[in-house]
């Protein structure tokens, strides 16, 4: 294991890619880290909470579990190493939140509101 400081775009994108899964075990209201791993497609293993339920699909993604603890991280683990994951299929569920597919629904929300009126 190894502690890295700050990694320019270049370097972070290599990380993902060459990692063999991604870990998160944060809680956080969306999470980035987690799109941005799949978008290198790298599963992700994530508490099931957060933003996480959102971006990871349990099974098809990665592995949500319910708590931070050793047991269900090493399971987890084996479970990732073991699973043939389809990097091209894991990117296409990153592009769910792409800066495009944001704006695309945004406007869609704004017709449908402006079309109630």
């Amino acid at each position: 294991m190894e502690l890295r400081g700050w990694l320019s775009r270049e370097e972070l994108v290599n990380l993902y890619r060459e990692a063999a899964g991604f870990i998160h075990v944060g809680e956080e209201d969306f999470g980035i880290s987690m799109v941005e791993a799949l978008a290198s497609g790298t599963p992700v293993i994530a508490l099931s909470r957060g933003g996480a339920l959102d971006i990871v699909r349990d099974g098809q993604d990665g592995v949500l579990i319910d708590r931070a603890e050793i047991g269900l991280l090493r399971s987890a683990v084996r479970h990732v190493a073991e699973t043939q994951w389809d990097s091209e299929l894991l990117h296409r569920r990153a592009l769910d939140f792409s800066a495009e597919r944001f704006v695309e629904r945004f406007g869609d929300i704004l017709r449908i509101a402006l079309s109630a009126r």
